[in-house]
C-alpha cells in the first residue's frame, strides 16, 4: 500500500522518526530515510471511529539498516457518511488534543508505567501518528464477549488509577482543574443532546433495539415486561445526566471508552499480564473517577466476577491510586478520602452500567455479524444507525453467548426499574 495515501511530506516523515528518537533517548540521530511502507494494521478492524494503519519506515544510520514500525489512525477514506459523522463529533481533534495536550503532561507524573500511546505527529483533524504499542510488546487480548479475566483487570484498573491519580496532581502543581488548563478539549462529544446531532437519534435508536430485544424475549414476564418497556427510555437517557462534571465528588480526566479493543496489555512468558496502556482517548470526559472504573468493570468482566470480586478489585484501585500520588508528594486523603471514593463509586454504578448497556450491543457482537457491520457502509455510519440495530437483533436471536451477555446486562439495569 503506498505511503501517499496519508499524503506525510518528507519533512513531516522525518518529524515522526525524530520524536521517535526523542522518546528513545538515541543520543545518535544521524540517519537516512531509506524507504517507507503502509500496512493494514491488522487483518480485521480493530474499531468503529477510524481507519487503522502500520507506517513502516526503513531508516539507515551507523551503516545499518533499521525499521521503524508507527500506528496511524486516520478518518476513513472510503466511507463519506462515516467520515462526516466523526468530523462532526470532533473525534480526531479530541483525541489529539488529548493524548498530546492532558496524557502527555499526566504521563510526567508516573514515567514508571505506559498510561497511552504517544503522539508523533497530528494532522489537522484528520490524521495522527504515534508509537506502536505492539512494537513495545502490547496487545488486546482476545477474549469472548470482550471479557477478562482477574489478573488483567488488575492491571487495567492499576493504569486507570494512574491516569486518574496524575490528573489530580497536574490539578495540585497548576493550582487550576483541567478545564481551565485545557479550555474546550474535555467538552462531551459522545452523550450529547443537541437537537442536531447525530448521537441524539444514536441513542434513540439503541432505546429501539432493548425494546426490540425485551419484547421478542421471554427471560421478563407478564407486568415486569410491561414496566420495563414503559420505564426502558428514561433509564437509558440518564447517561445524560452523569456525563457533566460533578458538583459533589472532585472530577480527573476520564478514559470514557474503555471496551477490550481500547485496552492493550504486555505479558511475560507465561502470558501474564505485567503492564497496560488505553488506547482511543477520543471520547474523553471530565467527570469523577468511578464514572471510568465503573464501565471498565461492566464492561470487561461478567457479573459474577464482579459480584465475587468487586470489593477487592475496589481495595486494588485505591491502593495503586494511593500510592501514586504518594510518589508525588500529594496527600490522597485530602483528595479523595476512602469513604468519599466508595461513595462516589456507588453513586457512579448507575452510569457504568447504562454506558456499558448502551454500547455492549455492538462492541460484544459475534464476528460473523461484525463482519456484515463492517461489509455495509451505513452501518458504519454512525455508533447506531438504523440497519445495525436489526443486525444486533439478529445477532441476539442467533447467537446464545451474545443474548446470554446483554440478557445479564439487562438484568442488573432494569433492578433500576
Amino acid at each position: 500500500m503506498d505511503t501517499k495515501r496519508l499524503n506525510l511530506s518528507d519533512s513531516e516523515l522525518r518529524q515522526i522518526v525524530n520524536d521517535h528518537f526523542t522518546t528513545c533517548d538515541s543520543a545518535d540521530q544521524a540517519y537516512r530515510i531509506v524507504q517507507t511502507a503502509l500496512e493494514p494494521f491488522s487483518p480485521c478492524p480493530e474499531g468503529f471511529l477510524a481507519d487503522h494503519y502500520a507506517l513502516k519506515v526503513t531508516i539507515e544510520r551507523n551503516g545499518q539498516t533499521e525499521l521503524l514500525s508507527f500506528f496511524v489512525k486516520c478518518l476513513p477514506t472510503e466511507n463519506p457518511v462515516l467520515r462526516s459523522y466523526l468530523e462532526e463529533i470532533g473525534s480526531f481533534r479530541k483525541e489529539s488534543s488529548v493524548l498530546q495536550r492532558i496524557v502527555g503532561s499526566i504521563q510526567r507524573h508516573c514515567p514508571w508505567r505506559t498510561v497511552a500511546p504517544r503522539v508523533h505527529l497530528a494532522v489537522e483533524e484528520q490524521l495522527l501518528v504515534m508509537n506502536n504499542l505492539k512494537s513495545d510488546g502490547y496487545s488486546v487480548v482476545k477474549r469472548e464477549g470482550g471479557l477478562l479475566e482477574v489478573v488483567f483487570v488488575h492491571q487495567a484498573l492499576e493504569t486507570l488509577s494512574n491516569l486518574h491519580a496524575c490528573s489530580f496532581v497536574l490539578e495540585q502543581k497548576q493550582g487550576k482543574r483541567l478545564p481551565e488548563l485545557f479550555p474546550t478539549v474535555l467538552n462531551e462529544n459522545a452523550w450529547v443532546q443537541t437537537s442536531t446531532s447525530t448521537r441524539v437519534k444514536d441513542v434513540a435508536n439503541v432505546i429501539k433495539l432493548y425494546t426490540e430485544l425485551v419484547k421478542i424475549c421471554d427471560h421478563w414476564h407478564g407486568p415486569r415486561k410491561q414496566t420495563i418497556l414503559e420505564r426502558l427510555a428514561p433509564l437509558i437517557r440518564k447517561i445524560y445526566t452523569y456525563v457533566e462534571p460533578s458538583h459533589e465528588f472532585r472530577n480527573c480526566l476520564n478514559h470514557g471508552d474503555l471496551w477490550c479493543n481500547n485496552i492493550m496489555f504486555k505479558c511475560d512468558g507465561q502470558g501474564q499480564p505485567i503492564g497496560c496502556a488505553l488506547v482511543d482517548y477520543q471520547l474523553s470526559r471530565y467527570v469523577p473517577p468511578a464514572y471510568d472504573i465503573n464501565l471498565l468493570l461492566y464492561l470487561t468482566t461478567s457479573r459474577q466476577l464482579r459480584d465475587e470480586n468487586l470489593t477487592a478489585l475496589l481495595d486494588h484501585y485505591y491502593k495503586c491510586f494511593v500510592d501514586t500520588l504518594e510518589r508525588n508528594q500529594v496527600n490522597a486523603s485530602e483528595i479523595y478520602p476512602r469513604e468519599t471514593f466508595l461513595r462516589c463509586c456507588e453513586h457512579y454504578r448507575l452510569a457504568g452500567l447504562i454506558h456499558s448497556t448502551i454500547i455492549s450491543g455492538e462492541v460484544t457482537l459475534p464476528s460473523k455479524f461484525l463482519e456484515e457491520i463492517f461489509g455495509d457502509l451505513q452501518s458504519t455510519a454512525s455508533f447506531m444507525p438504523d440497519t445495525k440495530v436489526w443486525i444486533c437483533v439478529k445477532a441476539f436471536q442467533a447467537d446464545e453467548r451474545y443474548r446470554k451477555h446483554l440478557i445479564e446486562l439487562l438484568d442488573e439495569l432494569f433492578a433500576y426499574v
